[in-house]
């Protein structure tokens, strides 16, 4: 089709828009769809992503695909990521939940890997890709944190996202004040973690490219997310906040005074809402110290240590954590003998009553894809730290510190579709600083 290059980039703009907005609100379509060896469960997020693909195949001139590999940090990094790919693939051939994580090896890794090198070559062939990306991204947290609100306030549509949009009601999702329980609401992210990440991130960025948005719109996100993030109680969200700010003032890539600005209308709602106050109760409450230990992160990360006993070379499978850790974790209570151990192990139709993620996403790499795993990963983490030090974008390096950080005590990376499509927001604009292109004599 011969489209001008103007209508390609609309093309492309509206693709953009879709994949953020399918991945956002992952709407199930069709559930346990079988398909001869795969158990398909058909996805907007999947959908949309193959209509992203499609499109990049229809707008990108083929004979410019060599782009990709004209930078050295996108050849190293497909290189690399590329061999975790098909290490993720060997890891799941193996498991013992072998259909589950092959099925989910593509769904996710695999589509949203291709959607990563489609989107690094867009943003290669428009030269104002990266910035689209990040101001729509921006945008499109505007609903997230709408979402999150009308997730607690609005009864129905938090049952349409529990019904529609893989939502879990746990003991993960919620804040207790004595016998009252109040939900930490997620909105279309499925994660309350997750959505807080995103909002923090969000956030950073608004404040480094506040002056291309309306003022109005700026205040209102700081407003608004504030509230949002005070609901939603994520205590690493909150030191990723201050992480930035700081790191921004230490390297003087943004002045005091937005921040104070961002500072003082962000932080004080937040202690309108019940969940954070509810988290100064817990602070307080040593009997609540006891339990985290006892139920939280420490004893998550000693499950992680028995899961890497099963296969220390290959590793589990994709996501196949997931579906056993109430067995590691038992284990990890002297809940059951090892022979009892050894026995759910060995069932490849184990169904977890509540499925738990490693909360790091380094343990994440060596659980599920073995030694080769972590130290790939570990060969790409130190890579692209040393890359940004190199060049000096010092927001860039910002971020990544904190990603990193999150990634590490948190319950989503890599589980979720949308943390990959934000790394991918990240990635492909680690050059230009996380900034929309300053007009001259702007300040900082």
């Amino acid at each position: 089709m011969n489209f001008t290059k103007e209508t390609k980039y609309a093309i492309f703009k509206a693709s953009w828009i879709i994949l953020m907005l399918g991945t956002i609100c992952d709407l199930s379509l069709i559930e346990n769809l079988n398909v001869g060896f795969f158990n398909i469960n058909l996805q907007f997020s999947s959908l949309f992503l193959i209509l992203y693909l499609v499109s990049f195949l229809i707008i990108y001139p083929l004979n410019k695909i060599n782009l990709l590999f004209d930078e050295k940090i996108n050849k190293v990094n497909i290189i690399i990521l590329t061999l975790l790919l098909m290490l993720a693939f060997i890891s799941s051939y193996f498991s013992i939940m072998q259909k589950y994580a092959l099925v989910t090896t593509i769904s996710r890794f695999t589509l949203y890997f291709l959607a990563f090198i489609a989107t690094i070559l867009n943003c290669r062939f428009f030269a104002k890709a990266n910035e689209f990306i990040l101001k729509s991204f921006i945008y499109a947290n505007f609903i997230i944190v709408l979402s999150s609100i009308a997730d607690y306030y609005i009864y129905d549509f938090n049952r349409l996202l529990v019904d529609n949009f893989g939502h879990m009601e746990t003991k993960h999702s919620a804040i207790r004040i004595g016998q009252i329980t109040y939900l930490r609401p997620s909105g279309f992210v499925t994660d309350t973690n997750l959505t807080a990440f995103t909002i923090a991130f969000a956030s950073y960025l608004l404040i480094l490219n506040r002056n291309k948005f309306n003022k109005f719109f700026t205040y209102a996100f700081y407003l608004l997310s504030g509230y949002s993030f005070g609901m939603l109680a994520s205590r690493s969200a909150l030191l990723l906040v201050i992480f930035f700010l700081a790191a921004a003032l230490i390297f003087k890539q943004i002045n005091w005074k937005p921040i104070l600005i961002f500072t003082i209308i962000f932080s004080p709602i937040q202690l309108l809402t019940p969940q954070t106050q509810g988290r100064f109760f817990q602070v307080a409450d040593k009997s609540k110290k006891v339990e985290e230990m006892e139920t939280g992160r420490p004893l998550i990360w000693k499950a992680d240590v028995f899961a890497m006993q099963v296969k220390p070379l290959l590793g589990l499978g994709t996501n196949v954590f997931f579906k056993q850790s109430d067995i590691f974790i038992s284990k990890v209570r002297g809940q059951i003998n090892d022979d009892i151990y050894l026995k759910e192990l060995s069932d490849s139709s184990h169904q977890p009553e509540e499925g738990i993620n490693p909360h790091n996403i380094f343990l994440s790499m060596i659980v599920e894809y073995g030694i080769a795993g972590i130290l790939l990963f570990l060969i790409l983490v130190i890579y692209n730290f040393n890359y940004i030090l190199r060049i000096k974008k010092w927001n860039s390096l910002i971020a990544f510190t904190g990603i990193l950080f999150v990634s590490s005590i948190s319950n989503y990376a890599p589980y979720y579709k949308y943390y990959m499509l934000l790394c991918t927001v990240f990635y492909v604009n680690i050059k230009n600083d996380l900034r929309i292109e300053r007009d001259a004599g702007q300040k900082k």
